[in-house]
C-alpha cells in the first residue's frame, strides 16, 4: 500500500466494492456461482440479416443471402458477411438463439430498460449487477460496466463504470490520474508504503476495540479493510483499461473483460458493440456491424474456450454464460429512405454455461410479429404465449443461478434453453 492507495482505494475503489447491506437472496436454481457476459448491441439490429432468417415477399424486405442451417439452428448467411459464418461454424453447438421476444414499445431507452432488467422500473437492477450481487459479491468489482448501458439499481455499490473516456484509470494509474503542472507525480518508497498499511491496520484495530467490535460497526470496519485488498486486486488489470481518454473498441473490451473474469477481479461485465444500429437511413450499415460483432464474439468465445476455468480440467466457457441482445429490431420493411425503423419485437444469443445450444427457440411470422410459443420446449403453439422480455431475463438469470422472482417479481421463467 502506498500513500495514494490509503487515500484513493479505500474511498473511491472502497465505495465501488464495499459490501451492500442488501442481503443476498439464496437461489433457489443452481449452486453454480456462473460468471455473466452482456453484449449489448444498443440501436436495435436487424434481426433478419442473421438470427431470424426470413424470405424476402411483399411483407418483408431481406439483405442478400441465405438461410444456412448448422446443425439444428438455422442462420441467415451470406459470403459478403464471414463472421457470421465463421461464427456459427465453430459455436452453434454453444449458442441458443431465442427469437420473438416481444418488448412492447419502440422507444430505446424504455426497451433497454425492459431487455436489461426484465422489468418496466428504471430503479430495478439489470440482470448484470443481479448475478454480481448475488454471485460473486466479495470480488474486487463485481460488476465491471464498460459500455455505456447498464443499470446498477440497488447494487450500485457492487458496480464500476469505465466512463465514456476511460475515466476509471484516474484511480487505477497515478501517472494518468490528474495534471502534475510537468512535476513528478508523488511516490513512495516501500518504507513509506510498510508505515501506511501499519497505520491503516492499527486504525481499523482501534476502531474495532472502541467503536466496531460487534454487528454494523464491526462490519463497516472490516469493509474498509477488505476495500483496499480489493483495490489492490482491481489494479491488477490496469493495463486492460488503456490510458486516459481512450474510448474501448469492443475487441479491446473482450480482453479486458476476460482477464477481468479469469483473475477473479469480477463476476459480471458488460460490453457494448459501439455501433450506429439505429439504421433508419441506410439499412446497408447492418452488414458491416453484423461482422464487428460476430467477429467480437468468435473472440470471445475463443477466449473463453482457451482460458482455465475454475475448476481444474475444466475452461472458463464451462462456468461462463455470454448473451448478446438488442434492445428491438427493425421495421419488416424498407422506409423511403433505404433504411429501416424500430421495430417491437427481437431476437437474442445465450451462449455457453448452463445453456442448451445448437438450435433456434421462440418463433416470429413471416413479417417479424411474435408468434405464441410452448414455454416447455420453445415451439410454436397455438395454445402457447408469446415471448417477452421479462419472461427471457427470468431464463437468464436461471442460467446463472439466480432466483428470479427474487428479482423481477412473479413472472412466468421461459427456461426452454437453460440445462
Amino acid at each position: 500500500m502506498n500513500r495514494r492507495d490509503l487515500l484513493t482505494l479505500a474511498g473511491a475503489a472502497g465505495a465501488l466494492s464495499l459490501l451492500p447491506s442488501v442481503r443476498r437472496a439464496t437461489a433457489a436454481t443452481s449452486n453454480a456461482p456462473r460468471r455473466l457476459i452482456i453484449v449489448f448491441a444498443s440501436g436495435g439490429w436487424d434481426t433478419t440479416w442473421a438470427l431470424d432468417p426470413k424470405v424476402a415477399s411483399t411483407t418483408i424486405d431481406v439483405p442478400l443471402g441465405a438461410k444456412q442451417s448448422f446443425g439444428n439452428l438455422d442462420v441467415f448467411t451470406d459470403p459478403s458477411r464471414p463472421n457470421v459464418t465463421g461464427f456459427f461454424t465453430r459455436y452453434a453447438p454453444l449458442t441458443a438463439v431465442v427469437r420473438g421476444i416481444s418488448v412492447g414499445s419502440v422507444a430505446h431507452k424504455e426497451c433497454v430498460k425492459r431487455m436489461a432488467t426484465g422489468t418496466r422500473s428504471e430503479t430495478n437492477a439489470d440482470i448484470g449487477a443481479i448475478v454480481a450481487h448475488e454471485r460473486g459479491n466479495d470480488l474486487p468489482l463485481p460488476y465491471l460496466i464498460l459500455g455505456e448501458t447498464a443499470f446498477a439499481g440497488p447494487y450500485a455499490v457492487s458496480s464500476g463504470r469505465v466512463g465514456s473516456t476511460n475515466q476509471i484509470i484516474a484511480l487505477l494509474d497515478p501517472a494518468q490520474a490528474y495534471p502534475t503542472n510537468g512535476k513528478a507525480p508523488l511516490a513512495t518508497t516501500s518504507a513509506e508504503d510498510a508505515l501506511l498499511t501499519r497505520y491503516a491496520n492499527a486504525t481499523a484495530a482501534r476502531m474495532r476495540a472502541v467503536r466496531g467490535a460487534t454487528g454494523y460497526n464491526r462490519k463497516r470496519v472490516d469493509d474498509f479493510v477488505d476495500s483496499i485488498g480489493r483495490g489492490k486486486r482491481l489494479q491488477a488489470v490496469r493495463d486492460g483499461f488503456g490510458a486516459r481518454g481512450r474510448t474501448l473498441t469492443l475487441d479491446s473490451q473482450v480482453d479486458l473483460a476476460l482477464d477481468a473474469l479469469q483473475r477473479d477481479v469480477s463476476q459480471t461485465v458488460m460490453l457494448s458493440t459501439r455501433l450506429a444500429w439505429d439504421t433508419h437511413t441506410d439499412i446497408s450499415d447492418q452488414s458491416g456491424f453484423h461482422e464487428t460483432t460476430f467477429g467480437g464474439l468468435t473472440q470471445l468465445l475463443d477466449g473463453l474456450s482457451a482460458r482455465p476455468g475454475r475448476n481444474a480440467g475444466t475452461k472458463m466457457i464451462d462456468d461462463t454464460t455470454v448473451i448478446c441482445m438488442s434492445e428491438f429490431s427493425r421495421t419488416p420493411k424498407l422506409n423511403a429512405n433505404g433504411g429501416k425503423d424500430h421495430w417491437p419485437v427481437t431476437s437474442a444469443m445465450v451462449m455457453g454455461a448452463g445453456i442448451k445450444g445448437g438450435r433456434a427457440y421462440g418463433q416470429t411470422s413471416n413479417a417479424v410479429e411474435a408468434l405464441p410459443i410452448d414455454f416447455t420446449t420453445g415451439r410454436q403453439s397455438a395454445t402457447g404465449r408469446v415471448l417477452t422480455s421479462s419472461h427471457f431475463i427470468g431464463g437468464v438469470l436461471q442460467a446463472c443461478g439466480v432466483a428470479p422472482e427474487a428479482h423481477i417479481g412473479p413472472t412466468e421463467v421461459f427456461d426452454a434453453f437453460v440445462e
